[in-house]
């Protein structure tokens, strides 16, 4: 092939084809194609179908072809496979060369050491000596922690070892010994490496509820694999979305149309709405709560709140809590007109805290709930109990504040 190669027109697939047919194509290859591992070593296992076969048991020859791409050592005969210069040369661009090579170099730690640095897995080519030998093992599964699978039964048990492959892969929890998939330091770095591999920790682990509390609260997913009764457990489940909503996705399907979760859920993550019930998912309030976390989560929300948005996304800002979501409780305990003509509005929280605020006359609860929120500096949203025992909602945001203080504020007010 002689002419010039046509990125626009031919791929990946159609270059591999072409190598395949006539190896002189890789000439014509743009960089990255020339670069790839499967047409390089088509392009070397064509040209090699040229070769006379006694210059397939030429070291000379085979260094070059491995030193381009190891696995070529799979064409070459039997000497040259057994060639230490040669293997080693192989090992050092593909690990997975190692499978071509015969017994003796299988089981030469140089060789089996840079095999396993370049490729974890092909430690299940080494010898069984070698996968019995800790720095080789420990190599392998620092740079492919599945490799551990390949190890021997004794070094599947050392911790250290184990460690280093769910650092790398968490999954690699499930190759351990069961003495260490039931030790909490081994299992919480393999959850910290991805929550899934709390799937191949001990049954013992699933059942604990300090365990499981913990690793859910290293990452979310693991939660979907602890025991039935404890996913079952409305305390924990609430436990568990208040710190993380998101994790509302690995609960037991009857808590999604439970109102208390959803709302604790969406209060932390805006977009676990998406796993809500469609009732919930036409409750205003819990849509308020929601959006007031992200925004974006109103497209989760029941087209029978569409037309509502404006108001939705006003209460969203107003800073006055939604009924049933988690916020704090600031009871209004005055509310007069100083002789700068503001109002005056003295607060107090739970925790006996004392606040005060001054807003204009035509204040407004939203202003009021905002004012409060902004001084506290620890929520999103408060509840607000005023005179008389009234505690407004989101959707009370435009009542005027000088309404709960006495008859002859409001009616000041209202003159004014």
């Amino acid at each position: 092939m002689d002419a010039p190669w046509d990125e626009a027109r031919h791929g990946h697939q159609e270059a591999l084809v072409a190598v395949m047919t006539y190896w002189s194509t890789l000439n014509h290859l743009p960089p990255q194609l020339r670069a790839d591992s499967a047409i390089v070593l088509a392009s070397v296992q064509n040209a090699l179908s040229y070769v006379d076969a006694a210059r397939l048991a030429d070291t000379e020859v085979s260094l070059e072809a491995v030193q381009c791409d190891g696995r070529s050592l799979q064409y070459f005969a039997q000497t040259i496979k057994d060639n230490r210069e040669v293997v080693l040369a192989a090992v050092k661009t593909s690990g997975w060369a190692l499978q071509y090579a015969e017994a003796a170099p299988r089981a030469d730690l140089e060789i089996v050491l840079e095999a396993v640095q370049q490729e974890g897995n092909s430690l299940e080519f080494a010898s069984e000596d070698l996968r019995a030998d800790s720095a080789v093992v420990r190599a392998a599964v620092r740079q492919r922690g599945g490799a551990l699978r390949f190890a021997a039964d004794a070094l599947r048990g050392d911790a250290d070892i184990v460690l280093e492959a769910v650092r790398q892969n968490g999954y690699a929890l499930q190759y351990a010994s069961d003495d260490l998939r039931a030790t909490p330091e081994v299992v919480r770095a393999a959850v910290r490496q991805h929550g899934y591999a709390f799937q191949y920790a001990t049954t013992e682990m699933h059942e604990s509820l300090a365990f499981v509390l913990e690793v859910v609260l290293i990452d979310t997913r693991a939660f979907k694999f602890a025991a039935e009764h404890l996913r079952a457990d409305l305390d924990l489940v609430l436990t568990v979305v208040r710190a993380h909503g998101d994790s509302l996705e690995w609960v037991q399907k009857d808590f999604l149309n439970n109102r208390e979760v959803a709302m604790a859920a969406v209060q932390r993550c805006g977009h676990a709405a998406r796993c809500i019930s469609r009732e919930l998912r036409a409750d205003e309030f819990i849509a308020v709560e929601a959006v007031r976390q992200d925004e974006g989560a109103w497209k989760h929300f029941a087209e029978t709140l569409r037309n509502r948005r404006d108001d939705i996304f006003k209460a969203a800002e107003s800073g006055i809590a939604a009924r049933g979501s988690d916020a704090p409780v600031f009871t209004v305990q005055d509310i007069s007109i100083g002789q700068d003509g503001l109002l005056g509005v003295l607060a107090s929280s739970m925790a006996a805290e004392q606040w005060s605020v001054n807003l204009p006359k035509d204040a407004n609860l939203a202003d009021l709930a905002r004012s409060l929120v902004q001084q506290h500096g620890r929520s999103k949203s408060l509840y607000m109990s005023l005179p008389g025992g009234y505690v407004p909602t989101p959707f009370d945001l435009k009542v005027r504040v000088a309404q709960f203080g006495p008859m002859e504020l409001g009616a000041a007010c209202a003159k004014a």
